[in-house]
C-alpha cells in the first residue's frame, strides 16, 4: 500500500536560533562552542518519570501505566486533564474490557504474564476508543465502545474472532472445491485495498458517523479497518490519520498503518505484527514485533525507500513496545524514549 506523503516544508521540530544585540561586545567571550548540551538519557527519563508520577497522582488515578496511557490519549485528542473525566475514561476501559480481571497479588501477575499483558492491551484499545469519542463530543454505549475499540486494534479484533475460527474452518472444509475458490481474495493491490477499506465503513455506520466527527481541536482522527487473505496468511488492518482540516481541503498530518499477520496453515502459531507511522517531513517509523535482525532491517529500510521515495535516513526501524506509539508518541509522551538537546 502506498501512503500519501506529507508535505516537504512541514517540520516536527523547532529550531532554536539566537542571535547577539546590536552594539554589544563580550571582551571576556570564550570560543564559540556548541549550542547544544546533551543531557543523559537516564537523567531525563527520570526526571520525566518523577513528572508523569505527579500528574498522576493529582489526577488521583492509580499510579501504572494504564493510566500514563489514559493521559497519553488525552493530550493526544486535546482533552482537558480533569480528574473526573480521566477516571471515566479508565473506568469505560475495565467495565468493557472482555477479558478477565487482572490478578491483584504479585504473585498472581507473575503466574499469568501472558494474560495480564493481553488485558492491559485490550484496556488501552477501549481507553483509546473512549477518548478518542469523547473528543469527538460523544459518549459510546458498550457495544458501540467494543466496535470501535475493534476497529482501532487489529489484534483485539483478531482475538475476537479467535473463537469462531473454528466452526469457519468446518464451514469451509465441507464445502465443494468450486464454491471454496471463489471465495479467495482478490489481487492485492492499492485499489482493492482502498474499495475494502471504505467497503467495511458502509457496512459499519457507527463507524462512518465518528469518522465524520471532527475532535474538539480542529483536527479529525479517523479510522479505516479492514481483514484479507493472501498466501495462507491472514491480515488484520487498522489505517489510522490524522487530519488538519481547512475550508478547502484536508490533510493528513500523521498516519498509522496497523497491520497483524497470521499464519492460516499454523493455526495462528507464527503471528507477526507491523506498525507503519508516516509523521511529517517525510519521516517513516516501523514497528515490528518480533524483533529481526540489522541485516533484515538494513534490507526492509531499503525495500521501503525505493517503494515510497523516502530517503533512507528518514526511515527508522524499532522493535514494538508500546500498543498505540502513534497516538503516544505523537504528542511528547513522558514515557517515551527521550534523547534532546537543549
Amino acid at each position: 500500500m502506498r501512503l500519501q506523503k506529507t508535505s516537504d516544508n512541514i517540520s516536527g521540530k523547532t529550531a532554536l536560533k539566537t542571535t547577539a544585540q546590536k552594539g554589544a561586545v563580550a571582551k571576556t567571550a570564550k570560543p564559540a562552542e556548541s549550542a547544544s548540551l546533551k543531557i543523559p538519557q537516564s537523567a531525563v527519563r527520570q526526571a520525566a518519570t518523577r513528572s508523569l508520577s505527579s500528574l498522576i497522582s493529582a489526577t488521583g488515578l492509580p499510579s501504572d501505566k494504564l493510566s500514563a496511557s489514559i493521559i497519553s490519549f488525552a493530550r493526544f485528542f486535546s482533552l482537558p486533564l480533569k480528574p473526573e473525566l480521566l477516571k471515566h475514561i479508565r473506568q469505560q476501559a475495565f467495565t468493557n474490557t472482555p477479558d478477565a480481571r487482572l490478578p491483584n497479588t504479585a504473585s498472581a501477575a507473575k503466574n499469568n504474564a501472558p494474560e495480564t499483558e493481553t488485558v492491559l492491551k485490550n484496556r488501552e484499545a477501549f481507553s483509546l476508543a473512549a477518548s478518542a469519542a469523547e473528543g469527538k463530543g460523544v459518549e459510546l454505549q458498550p457495544k458501540g465502545l467494543e466496535t470501535y475499540a475493534q476497529a482501532i486494534d487489529p489484534e483485539l479484533r483478531r482475538k475476537q474472532d479467535g473463537e469462531q475460527r473454528g466452526k469457519r474452518k468446518k464451514n469451509d472444509d465441507d464445502k465443494a472445491p468450486e464454491e471454496a475458490s471463489s471465495q479467495k481474495t482478490a489481487a492485492i493491490n492499492a485499489g482493492n485495498l482502498e474499495k475494502m477499506s471504505l467497503e467495511g465503513m458502509e457496512r459499519n455506520p457507527l463507524l462512518e458517523i465518528l469518522n465524520r466527527l471532527p475532535e474538539k481541536d480542529g483536527k479529525r482522527w479517523i479510522v479505516l479497518p479492514f481483514d484479507f487473505s493472501d498466501n495462507d496468511r491472514e491480515f488484520k488492518v487498522s489505517l489510522r490519520i490524522l487530519l488538519e482540516t481547512g475550508k478547502t481541503e484536508n490533510r493528513a498530518c500523521c498516519m498509522a498503518l496497523d497491520i497483524v499477520i497470521r499464519s492460516i496453515i499454523e493455526n495462528g502459531k507464527a503471528e507477526k505484527q507491523r506498525l507503519f507511522v508516516l509523521e511529517p517531513a517525510n519521516r517513516l517509523s516501523v514497528y515490528i514485533k518480533p524483533e529481526i535482525t540489522p541485516a533484515r532491517q538494513a534490507a526492509l529500510v531499503r525495500e521501503l525507500s525505493a517503494l515510497l521515495e523516502i530517503a533512507p535516513d528518514r526511515i527508522f526501524i524499532k522493535t514494538k513496545k508500546e500498543s498505540f506509539p502513534f497516538e503516544k508518541e505523537g504528542v511528547g509522551d513522558l514515557l517515551g524514549s527521550i534523547d534532546e538537546a537543549v
